[in-house]
């Protein structure tokens, strides 16, 4: 394509153009990051928040670690485990999940009590294992 002095010019007057109104949005960046420094500075406004957010004592859902049991609920599970095991020896933790209407990563937590407190026997790895009552549960 061959350059003519009218595409030149053309050209020329569009990066002028466009060099000027770069300058004209920097400059009008820096001044209002300035008024904006100096506003804080003398204390005129607070700080811009970044984005909605609740209210000041607005709770949301249930509080504390997720899958952390009170202590009757880590009994009342329990018992029902272990009735469960007595039932049908050797389940694994997908049915005992289904069983007791759980969610299997939840379940794992008293599943773990039971198994520290000795009152279940275990057999098998990840999700092959089977549980088992010890004879003195």
């Amino acid at each position: 394509m061959p350059h003519t002095p009218s595409s030149d010019g053309e050209i020329r007057a569009l990066v002028e153009n466009f060099a000027n109104e770069l300058s004209q949005v920097m400059r009008r960046a820096a001044l209002e990051e300035v008024h904006a420094k100096l506003a804080l500075a003398i204390g005129e406004v607070a700080p811009a928040r970044r984005g909605p957010s609740r209210p000041r004592g607005a709770r949301t859902g249930k509080r504390g670690r997720p899958g952390k049991f009170t202590a009757e609920q880590m009994e009342r599970h329990g018992a029902s485990i272990i009735a469960l095991l007595k039932k049908s020896p050797g389940a694994r933790s997908e049915q005992l999940s289904v069983a007791m209407n759980m969610d299997a990563k939840t379940l794992r937590i008293p599943l773990q009590a039971l198994i520290k407190a000795k009152k279940i026997k275990v057999k098998g790895q990840k999700r092959g294992t089977t549980y088992f009552v010890r004879g003195r549960a």
